[in-house]
């Protein structure tokens, strides 16, 4: 009999397709010790103090284990239902569980957990008395910001996603990050520092000037050229004279996007018109790295 799971759209998931099917996760980036110790202490205080006025606590955990196909197993007989959970997500149970894997898969165990945290979000809203459930998106949401892991919380039910968009993650992290790295670490950190920034909240303008400074820097080192500038189409068509010139003007707006050049004092980008510029200047790079790995 094969193990393979059902599909997506297969319509006995009901409303929660499983997590893993769904998405998937860098797990290169981040502190995800740090992410989980914090975690570990926050999921389990609802259950120590009752934040969330849960009626019954063995029955919630009965049912986050069904709701999250098994990744999580209750141990009434054990512990406390606060200790189990805080147990569960703890990193050093983790980390063992990760040396001793039989199987030699050490990842799902991180899946794991972030299949039951999703189920745990599923669940809360049903359960709790008392609204516990924004404090704890806050929380985690500042968790990923913190540790860098590369995970986001949002909507209704609130929904674990990779950050950001499956397509951004698979253009840009999957294609871009592993080659900037490669040659250029400082850029890719950069780029990484921009999304997280946008997670935080900190203003859109520095969010897309340190970023675009990314993107100069990474020109300057390609055509070792410490004072290109990309306001200018004379200086990008010299040093990349195979570059299209419908991408040479797309780069020329995007550097006047810059301080007083672009804005002239005005509010920075909103959330989903910084997003498209990041997304912009993340392309721009890779074009950028071909052009000069192709083409000379």
């Amino acid at each position: 009999m094969s193990n393979d799971r059902a599909p997506t759209h297969d319509e006995r998931w009901g409303d929660h397709v499983p997590w893993s099917l769904r998405y998937q996760v860098v797990f290169e980036k981040g502190d995800w010790t740090k992410f989980f110790s914090l975690l570990s202490s926050r999921l389990s205080s609802l259950f120590e103090h009752n934040e969330a006025g849960i009626r019954d606590h063995h029955h919630f955990l009965d049912r986050l284990s069904a709701e999250s196909l098994g990744c999580f197993v209750t141990k009434k007989e054990a512990y406390d239902p606060y200790r189990q959970v805080r147990a569960f997500f703890s990193p050093e149970k983790i980390a063992k569980e990760m040396q001793e894997d039989p199987n030699n898969t050490p990842l799902r165990h991180i899946l794991s957990r972030l299949e039951v945290l999703q189920s745990f979000l599923v669940l809360l809203p049903i359960h709790q008395k008392h609204n516990a459930l924004p404090s704890v998106v806050r929380d985690i949401r500042r968790f990923t910001a913190d540790t860098g892991v590369l995970l986001n919380v949002k909507g209704d039910p609130p929904t674990l996603l990779p950050l950001e968009e499956p397509l951004l993650q698979k253009e840009v992290l999957d294609r871009l990050l592993p080659r900037l790295e490669a040659n250029f670490p400082e850029r890719a950190a950069d780029l990484i520092k921009a999304y997280h920034d946008l997670l935080k909240g900190v203003d859109t303008n520095t969010i897309f000037g340190n970023a675009f400074k990314a993107l100069e820097e990474l020109a300057r080192q390609l055509s070792a050229d410490p004072k290109l500038e990309l306001t200018k189409e004379s200086e990008l068509r010299r040093h990349f004279p195979k570059l299209h010139g419908t991408i040479q003007v797309t780069i020329t707006k995007l550097a006047a996007q810059r301080g007083d050049e672009g804005g002239h004092g005005r509010l920075g980008p909103d959330e989903y018109e910084i997003r498209y510029l990041l997304f912009s200047i993340c392309n721009v790079a890779l074009v950028l790295l071909e052009c000069k790995e192709h083409c000379g």
